[in-house]
């Protein structure tokens, strides 16, 4: 396959903008002289894309001719085969059958299993005092993964954060770490899954190289006790465990290491990514009171007299739920999407080779001026519904796009609303001020010091609808 050459640009420079930062808006990556462009860092040949046109070749049209990057073997060690970490006819199959099981109709049956860890966390912000000091970034994270083990796991998980969050972090931590090796050393395929296999079944390593194994047994452990609990206990609770034991095909059932696998992806990807979310987008709406205060106004009218809310009312907060979508726009959690070409492939007659990564720079299209007016502005009204149509499906991929585009979109989405609603019923979030925040590109887009805040008791909760 011939093509045109792709233009080269510095190595370093683009490492340092893309793959460190994060933030390519003002580089060469994302600018209309530059949508498409190569560089090469030590035996690794990496590209590019600036153009949601070519964006979309690679999530649809030519996504069998790319699979996910070096980058996801620690993933994988860390979570195991998942939907996440799975490709070709394993993951078609996989997809086709989970797909049903976070459809809207059984996310509807997580309502009190979602709502009941956001009360019990509101009521920790009720000291009595009219300022209350939170630490945005820790307690969005222990939320979060609160509300996942519970939709997941249904109450007998007890509180999950307290249990098992400190190794959930530390797994995470190692796998960005083995992650940035990789990105640097870029090795082999088999040679990844060769190291990270040892680093998995060691009977013994030294520190620190022990950290990410005791942290992988730890949550595999976790995971695995509640899973065979249920099997032993059957149990009437409408959460994600029970849709998960009881999807089938033609061909049979989840095995139980596939169960567990896809348990610990939905738990910890699931968290991760939410968590970062709503901490930028508390951020934002301090810096944005015009929007916050309507935010808060259609909480008081959707959730007379601060009711606990249920989830039918999340069709009654588009405000609410554009207030987090924008969030995830400016400073979206995944901030790169790289994918490993295994087919030779063009894209606008350019040849892409075989064995080449593809970086689809999320931040940078979302921050491009030809697809969002104004991309600086934190702006809400973009996602309200009459304004969200017409908008390229390739220029916002908070969720990634194509046929791998994240299964548990819609739980994040409703998730992010109630947590949303609810934080916001008894108290408005200020910044803390001098406190630097500034983001730190690793494998999701965090806040590097975190943000810390201040809970101001709300003066008024509630008006009648």
């Amino acid at each position: 396959m011939t093509g045109r050459p792709i233009p080269t640009v510095s190595g370093m420079e683009v490492a340092r903008e893309v793959l460190v930062r994060g933030l390519s808006t003002g580089s060469e990556v994302g600018t209309p002289e530059h949508d498409i462009v190569r560089w090469r860092i030590g035996r690794r040949v990496s590209i590019g894309l600036g153009h949601p046109d070519y964006v979309d070749h690679v999530l649809h049209e030519g996504a069998d001719r790319y699979h996910k990057s070096i980058e996801y073997e620690l993933l994988r060690a860390v979570v195991g085969l998942s939907l996440f970490t799975d490709e070709d006819e394993s993951w078609r199959r996989y997809r086709q059958m989970l797909a049903p099981v976070m459809s809207k109709r059984h996310l509807r049956g997580l309502g009190d299993l979602m709502i009941d860890p956001i009360e019990r966390f509101v009521a920790t912000l009720d000291t009595g005092a009219t300022r209350t000091p939170v630490e945005m970034s820790q307690a969005m994270t222990a939320l979060t993964l609160d509300v996942v083990g519970a939709a997941l796991f249904g109450q007998e998980m007890g509180s999950l954060a307290e249990r098992i969050g400190p190794t959930v972090t530390s797994a995470l931590h190692a796998a960005e770490f083995g992650a940035r090796l990789m990105t640097i050393f870029d090795p082999p395929t088999w040679m990844a899954r060769t190291a990270v296999g040892a680093i998995r079944h060691a009977p013994w390593l030294p520190p620190p190289v022990d950290r990410p194994q005791r942290a992988m047994r730890i949550i595999e452990r976790t995971v695995a006790e509640t899973i065979e609990h249920r099997r032993t206990h059957p149990s009437d609770s409408p959460d994600l465990l029970g849709l998960l034991l009881s999807a089938s095909d033609e061909q049979g059932a989840l095995t139980p290491r596939r169960v567990r696998d896809e348990a610990t992806t939905f738990m910890l990807a699931g968290h991760e990514t939410t968590a970062n979310a709503l901490t930028w987008m508390w951020y934002l709406l301090a810096l944005n009171p015009d929007a916050r205060e309507l935010m808060l106004a259609e909480v008081d009218a959707a959730l007379e007299n601060g009711r606990r809310p249920t989830i039918a009312d999340v069709e009654r907060l588009p405000w609410t739920t554009a207030c987090f979508q924008e969030a995830m726009r400016v400073m979206p959690p995944a901030w790169v999407i790289p994918r490993r070409c295994v087919q030779e492939d063009e894209i606008d007659g350019y040849r892409i080779p075989r064995g080449a990564t593809v970086f689809v720079p999320i931040h940078g299209i979302h921050h491009d001026p030809r697809f969002w007016p104004d991309p600086d502005v934190y702006d809400p009204a973009r996602f309200l519904p009459e304004n969200a149509k017409g908008q390229h499906r390739s220029a916002y991929l908070p969720f990634g796009g194509g046929r791998r585009i994240c299964i548990g979109s819609s739980f994040a989405l409703m998730e992010g609303t109630l947590i949303t609603a609810m934080m916001s019923q008894a108290f408005v979030y200020d910044l803390v001020p001098g406190h630097p925040v500034e983001p730190e590109a690793t494998l999701t887009l965090r806040p590097r010091r975190g943000v810390k805040m201040v809970a101001r008791r709300r003066t008024r909760v509630a008006v009648a609808a």
